[in-house]
This record gives structure tokens, C-alpha cells and sequence, in this order.
């Protein structure tokens, strides 16, 4: 099973990342999905994926996704925050914390799009910091899925990009800042954040 990584992100919080090199068939198949109702085999595909990524990390085949209205999946008893890509398939889980979690196959694509989701104040000087800014916004787009926020409505403060690292993105909807985390390799962008809640007195 090409299961690559497990990582500790934070307090009772796992990221789990899976390369998706199997055939359907090797893939585990929990009773509760209904494997007709898929008409794409790459859509059943990243759905087993998802399954077999919340077993590893809760050691229990039982669990049901189910999806709010935004389109927020929800795991009960977990915050749950999931992406594919092509290849690739990662899951985050955090018992008490939201978290949020973006991965895009890697290619200079995004070269052509870049007004679409970079703002005038922001760096758009190489193909990394454009990748590493389209997937801190998606994750941060997740993060905080009621608030609907549009590319612009996010910023990146200056960075330099490296292979793995941190920024700080900020949400100019309802002002404030949540440090992203990354790793950019040869195969993938791949970004995810928790959110604190402030504590109330």
C-alpha cells in the first residue's frame, strides 16, 4: 500500500498523504460505499483513497463521511479536511482543532491564471511562489469554508520559497492571520493549516 507519509501536524492533529498507484481492485473497499454509483473510476478511486487514509489514521474502518451544505466533509468526532490531485490523495485529521489541507500536482499551469487568484501587492515572480499562493489560498478557502472568500480577499505576505516552510496568509474579509505550512517538491504543492480559536472569557 503506498501510504508515504504520516506526519504530526499539531496538538492531536495527523496528516496522511497516499500515492495512488493501484487499481481499483487493490484498494480497500468499505461496505458502506455503494461502488455503482461512481461513473468515473478515478472518482471511486480518490474516494476509497480517502477511506483507506482515515483508517491509518484512526484505526477504525466503521467511520462515514458525509458533507455540509458548503461542501465541507464532516467525520464524526474529528475535524476532517481532505484534497486529490492527479496521483495524489491526503487527509488531515484533528480531534478538536479545524484544519485545512490542499494538494496540486505539480506544472506551471498556473502561469496562465495568475490574475485570477494573485493580487497586484502580491509576488508573482516564478512558478513556485505562484503554486505555493494558489494552494495556501484553496487550504485557507477550506479553513474557513463559511466565510466564502475569494482569491482576492486573501493575501500572502512576502516570502522566500524553499522545499518545505511556513507563511502567513492574511484574511482581509475578517481580518487576520493563519500561518500555512508547506513542501514543494518535484511531484506536488502541498500546503495545510490549523485554526486556533481565540480563547473567550
Amino acid at each position: 500500500m503506498p501510504l508515504i507519509r504520516i506526519d504530526s501536524i499539531g496538538e492531536n492533529a495527523r496528516l496522511a498523504l497516499w500515492k495512488m498507484s493501484e487499481r481499483v481492485e487493490e484498494l480497500p473497499h468499505p461496505n458502506h460505499i455503494d461502488l455503482t454509483a461512481f461513473r468515473s473510476e478515478s472518482r471511486l478511486k480518490e474516494k476509497l483513497t480517502t477511506y483507506a487514509l482515515i483508517k491509518e489514521l484512526t484505526g477504525l474502518d466503521s467511520l462515514e463521511l458525509s458533507y455540509a451544505s458548503s461542501g465541507k466533509p464532516l467525520l464524526d468526532g474529528f475535524e476532517i479536511s481532505i484534497s486529490h490531485t492527479i496521483g495524489w490523495a491526503v487527509v488531515v485529521l484533528s480531534r478538536n482543532t479545524p484544519v485545512a489541507v490542499d494538494i496540486e500536482y505539480r506544472s506551471d499551469r498556473v502561469t496562465r491564471i495568475t490574475d485570477r487568484f494573485i493580487r497586484a501587492d502580491e509576488d508573482k515572480s516564478s512558478v513556485d511562489i505562484q503554486l505555493i499562493n494558489w494552494s495556501a489560498k484553496e487550504t485557507m478557502y477550506k479553513l474557513f469554508s463559511e466565510e466564502q472568500l475569494q482569491f482576492h480577499e486573501m493575501r500572502l505576505q512576502q516570502f522566500t520559497p524553499s522545499n518545505a516552510g511556513k507563511i502567513r496568509v492574511e484574511d482581509l474579509k475578517y481580518p487576520k492571520t493563519i500561518e500555512v505550512e508547506y513542501i514543494l517538491n518535484a511531484d506536488y504543492i502541498l500546503t495545510w493549516a490549523l485554526f486556533h480559536k481565540p480563547s473567550s472569557f
